[in-house]
């Protein structure tokens, strides 16, 4: 995925944020896999992957000022759900 297209999908038109999406996207594609035991090919020809990022990326970027430290640490529902089913990849 471009940034450009995680900016359309996060409704962001400017570039001022775009290194800080950069490493949000690398750190979010850098925590799924960790989690899987598949490769990065693997993984990147399927859609939930790239979906899985959009959400990670968004929640830390919507939260990054956050107040409380539970708020850093929460994972969005739907990530927990499409790794779950990307663990699904590792047998196919």
């Amino acid at each position: 995925m471009t940034i450009d297209e995680l900016k359309n999908y996060l409704r962001i038109d400017h570039n001022e944020d775009d290194n800080l999406l950069t490493m949000l996207q690398e750190t979010a594609k850098a925590y799924i896999l960790g989690t899987l035991e598949i490769s990065v090919e693997k993984a990147d020809t399927d859609k939930r992957f790239e979906y899985a990022i959009c959400l990670l990326v968004s929640h830390w970027y919507e939260t990054r000022r956050a107040t409380t430290e539970s708020a850093l640490n929460d994972i969005p529902f739907g990530v927990i759900s499409l790794v779950q089913q990307l663990r699904g990849l590792e047998h196919e």
